[in-house]
């Protein structure tokens, strides 16, 4: 279809954040060990599309006594053990998970394409101070609780449903609208755990005789909360009718035996056989590779290569260094390697439609992320396959 300049202006026309619900704490939660959920069902207003969501997370955390032994590197971004997001598309004709995955893992993953992509704050008395962007090594402020001290942070995280760092033009592609959702939607939030005495939490491991106590942001009372927006798009009448969204499941899945005994060409995991933008490997070590996803490490020396394997004798990409792998993002966007983070682009001309056709590979051929692993105790991994199920449809996006 032709457009005018009037339309060509109405396609994207995002509007400011709208809230949804403001200060909520972690039912179940605990002020010396957090924990506990939030659970928010029919709770969007799609009367407008949307773009995604935005979580405010904030709180105070004062670490008593002694500081942890063993602080891990991604600190309070590690704060949601799961983010759960869902609900019925009627595309799909069922059940549809757009989001299960960490924080501290999604917070990572959104800074490989831009410099600055979230916020992640936190004031130890001197004032607010906004963190560093990540890089490698991991930068030492994430997480300061090797000493005792009370400590407000603040993360500020945007949940798109659109790909990351997609231009204004492909992200009505991806907006959620009442037509294909409905009221369905839910999001189920896990906080994670940490106590003192000991213990081991996504924050690490505490000294024996530390303390520790969870409340409100800047208070001493209550637990720490957090708010969620929406962020509505207005299309022009006469555009709305010509896109019908797709949508992209981002489902993270964590893997230890692969990476803890050395080998080559060892596969890390069989991929679904969907059209994939993007796939996120994440590496380290944890001393809970079973449950709490928080990584007691980074490291970019477990996993020595990395490849992605299409039947016995095909590269999608090449099994090679990894950093022959991390610096085609940094050739790509602006933006410098990860510590712990690779991914896997399909996407370098922004258009959705690159994405590598999964589906079309044939019955019986495997679709696998391989690597030459190191073998290391502990180690630990978690894999994001970022796929997208259905692509738009419409005169807006079939020309």
């Amino acid at each position: 279809m032709g457009l005018n300049r009037r339309q060509i202006a109405q396609v994207y026309r995002p509007l400011s954040a709208k809230q949804v619900s403001l200060g909520l704490t972690p039912q179940g939660g605990a002020a010396a060990s957090l924990g506990g959920t939030v659970n928010l069902s029919q709770f969007l207003d799609l009367s407008l599309p949307l773009r995604g969501l935005r979580l405010i997370l904030k709180g105070r955390c004062v670490i008593g006594t002694a500081g942890f032994t063993t602080p891990y590197p991604e600190g309070f971004l590690g704060i949601l053990s799961n983010m759960l997001l869902q609900g019925t598309n009627t595309r799909q004709k069922g059940n549809v998970t757009l989001y299960n995955i960490d924080s501290a893992t999604m917070w990572q993953m959104q800074h490989h394409f831009d410099f600055r992509m979230a916020q992640y704050d936190i004031n130890s008395g001197t004032g607010i101070t906004e963190q560093a962007v990540p890089d490698t090594p991991t930068p030492a402020g994430y997480n300061p609780v090797g000493a005792t001290g009370t400590y407000d942070f603040r993360i500020v995280l945007d949940v798109p449903f659109h790909t990351f760092f997609a231009p204004a033009g492909v992200r009505p592609q991806f907006l959620m609208r009442n037509e294909e959702w409905k009221d369905s939607v839910q999001l189920l939030l896990q906080f994670a755990t940490q106590a003192g005495a000991g213990a081991t939490g996504f924050l690490g491991v505490s000294a024996g005789t530390t303390t520790v106590t969870w409340s409100g942001y800047g208070s001493g009372a209550g637990l720490p909360t957090i708010d969620v927006y929406s962020l509505p798009v207005i299309m022009g009448l006469d555009l709305k009718d010509h896109v019908t969204p797709g949508f992209i499941t981002r489902i993270a899945q964590t893997i230890n035996t692969p990476l803890q005994t050395a080998g080559n060409n060892v596969t890390l995991l069989n991929m679904q056989k969907q059209p994939t933008s993007r796939i996120f490997a994440k590496f380290g070590t944890s001393i809970v590779p079973n449950g709490n996803p928080a990584f007691a490490t980074l490291s970019d020396v477990n996993a020595t290569a990395l490849g992605v394997l299409l039947g016995g004798n095909r590269n999608v990409r090449n099994l090679v260094d990894i950093f022959a792998h991390k610096q085609e993002l940094v050739d790509i966007y602006a933006h410098g390697p990860i510590q712990g983070y690779n991914c896997f682009d399909f996407l370098s001309s922004q258009n959705p439609d690159s994405a590598y056709p999964g589906d079309q590979i044939g019955d019986g051929t495997t679709f696998q992320l391989q690597a030459n692993v190191a073998g290391v105790a502990n180690g630990f991994g978690l894999i994001v396959q970022e796929q997208i199920l259905y692509s738009a449809e419409g005169g807006l996006y079939s020309f």
